[in-house]
């Protein structure tokens, strides 16, 4: 992972339970209503939504990572949702989104976590803007070299 500000953090270790929709602790400002097109800044930006503490339900829950755009920081609308993750999938690492932003999307910017089926009754997820992907995988401890 890239270096990381804390204004492109869009959750850290946000703790998730209820059902529906349920938005990120932040808002990404892009700055100036003129020049708020994500997608222009010459930059290879990525978003990126993971598991930051394994998920645990009383039922059969899912959790789906959408971006969504808003031009008044106010009324937001999905641009890109991610894969519907069943509780099996939300172990700690898995990613649940990461996507380029998209030609056109608007000033301001956050994920939501869609919890369906039923509530988590433990969770926390991460979600932030980078200019790189995250590709390391967890590993086990406890090796032996021999």
């Amino acid at each position: 992972m890239g270096m990381l500000d804390q204004s492109t953090k869009l959750a850290s270790a946000q703790a998730v339970t209820s059902t529906g929709d349920n938005a990120s602790s932040n808002v990404y400002d892009n700055g100036s209503a003129h020049t708020a097109d994500n997608s222009m800044t010459g930059e290879n930006l990525w978003i990126n939504a993971v598991v930051d503490t394994t998920a645990t339900s009383g039922g059969a829950a899912t959790v789906q990572a959408v971006l969504q755009d808003s031009a008044d920081n106010s009324t937001f609308a999905d641009v890109v949702a991610g894969p519907v993750t069943a509780l099996a999938g939300l172990t700690a690492g898995a990613t649940l989104l990461q996507v380029q932003p998209p030609v056109g999307m608007r000033r301001y910017f956050r994920i939501v976590w869609r919890v369906g089926t039923a509530a988590l009754t433990a969770g926390k997820f991460t979600a932030y803007v980078s200019n790189t992907i995250q590709r390391n995988v967890a590993r086990p401890s406890g090796f032996t070299v021999a």
